[in-house]
């Protein structure tokens, strides 16, 4: 989600996307994070262990879709709104991850150190960003 500036330029040109198609791949990214909320009441519901693993299963399957369609490994008619849903996915199986993390932390940290110790785990968040750029250049 956070890359996504640094890639959609090659997705557009390798999908031959008009500049409305690439927003709307964008834009199904944030409009994902309005269901944050779900992924936080299955780490309630069902714990973090579980959470971690389903969260981690799902994005890093909607992570591979994504690249296969965007590849054009797998054809498909739809490729917005194929693209735009595993978007989608992969924002939501990241928040059902970071909640995971944040509950573990705010649990197992004492009193006083629960700010600091979420302070830490959310500057990392965006490092996936970094990485990625280094991987994609």
């Amino acid at each position: 989600m956070y890359a996504f500036g640094m890639y959609g330029e090659a997705l557009k040109q390798s999908l031959q996307l008009s500049q409305s198609q690439l927003n709307t791949i964008s834009s199904a990214m944030f409009i994902a994070g309005l269901f944050s909320w779900i992924p936080g009441l299955v780490v309630d519901r069902f714990g973090t262990r579980f959470s971690l693993c389903l969260g981690g299963l799902l994005g890093a399957t909607a992570t591979m879709a994504y690249w296969a369609v965007a590849r054009q490994f797998v054809l498909i008619d739809a490729i917005v709104s194929t693209l735009s849903l595993l978007s989608m996915l992969i924002c939501v199986s990241c928040a059902m991850i970071v909640g995971s993390v944040f509950k573990i932390i705010l649990s197992s940290c004492g009193p006083g150190s629960k700010g600091a110790s979420v302070g830490v785990a959310k500057a990392y968040v965006g490092l996936g960003a970094g990485v990625y750029t280094c991987i994609f250049q």
